[in-house]
């Protein structure tokens, strides 16, 4: 995700558009996360100390206009799709706003698709979406084949995985297990301890995955693996990423805000803390490496993980938040959590408009 620290004026017409997806162009009435969110993006991804307030109405007039080129045209289209998704619902009076900013800035956002999918419950046409992006992206082409396919879906499915695969890979599992002997504080020691502490397979064991992506990221971005963490996690990740940001953005939103079905098991439900989601965000975005393709794990593994992380431009996060971003992660093997509704209105339909 390209940040950008719009003019005042750019500012302005930008508020007002985030308000009218929220308000539904005046006819519904926004819940505080939703504004919670418009003031925590003002400040962490758009660089304002000071938040403009939203007021709610119609889209700007001037959309067109006071937002010139791709970046800032794609950027705003990509905020608008987040906040149709943080008040738990994704109604498509919301979502049709979105889909008009988008018409009238020209900006062709796969996001904006996958939002549609999810105000109509099409969430397993959004999860095979999502993994067939994965794989595009996974794929040395760019196009999954089915040789692609194949390595993916087993590289899904660990638990095919057996005694015969672990002897194949015992080479890979004993290099993997070798960073456990590298000196505290590096960026490898730090991995080991992950996959230890979490009870996680080394790649080439049993029942492991080859990618270790995922917790390269964990360890990078100092978040966790209780439901909260993970969440942050996404942010994180879908602000390093490029073209295709809102894939991770959105499998997070919908998975952990509003509760939707797009993994087999329980879901998470109303985990949104604006101001930390979208530190989280900015974080990401801050990031210079791309530790996804052509990056080097063994390169960096003896590197002092602080140094590493100040090499790659990650800002560091508070002794309060690493507090508060550990623990263990329920969503895949517990119990899962949905937290009640704190604020007025969910599910209540129109509303009177927005004061001016």
């Amino acid at each position: 995700m390209k940040l950008l620290h719009p003019t005042p004026a750019q500012l302005a017409t930008m508020v007002q558009a985030m308000a009218a997806v929220v308000s539904a162009e005046g006819r519904m009435a926004p819940v505080p996360v939703e504004l919670a969110s418009i003031a925590a993006m003002q400040r962490h991804l758009l660089g304002q100390a000071e938040p403009l307030r939203a007021r709610g109405g119609a889209l700007p007039a001037d959309l067109t206009d006071a937002l010139p080129g791709p970046d800032l045209r794609r950027l705003a289209v990509q905020l608008l799709i987040i906040l149709a998704v943080v008040g738990r619902r994704v109604p498509a009076e919301k979502v049709a706003v979105v889909v008009e900013a988008a018409r009238r800035l020209g900006v062709e956002e796969r996001g904006v698709l996958l939002l549609q999918r999810a105000s109509q419950g099409q969430f397993k046409r959004i999860a095979f979406a999502l993994m067939k992006g994965f794989v595009d992206w996974w794929s040395p082409s760019g196009k999954a084949g089915i040789r692609d396919w194949m390595r993916f879906m087993w590289w899904m499915l660990p638990q095919l995985h057996g005694a015969g695969t672990a002897r194949q890979h015992a080479e890979l599992a004993a290099r993997y297990a070798a960073l456990g002997s590298l000196p505290e504080g590096t960026f490898g020691r730090a991995l080991h301890g992950f996959y230890a502490d979490n009870d996680i397979s080394l790649p080439g064991q049993p029942k492991s995955v080859p990618w270790v992506m995922h917790e390269v990221y964990h360890v990078l971005s100092e978040y966790g693996v209780k439901l909260e963490a993970e969440m942050l996690l996404t942010a994180f990740v879908g602000g390093s990423l490029g073209e295709n940001c809102m894939d991770q953005i959105l499998f997070g939103l919908l998975s952990y805000q509003t509760g939707s079905p797009l993994i087999g098991g329980v879901v998470a439900e109303g985990l949104l803390d604006p101001d930390s989601y979208f530190a989280a965000m900015a974080r990401g975005a801050a990031m210079t490496a791309n530790v996804v393709q052509g990056w080097d794990l063994w390169a960096v593994a003896d590197m002092d993980l602080q140094e590493l992380r100040a090499h790659y431009g990650i800002p560091p996060i508070s002794e309060h938040e690493r507090a508060v971003v550990g623990g263990y992660n329920g969503l895949l093997t517990g119990p899962g959590h949905s937290t009640p509704a704190d604020w007025p209105g969910i599910g209540q339909g129109f509303a009177q408009p927005m004061a001016a």
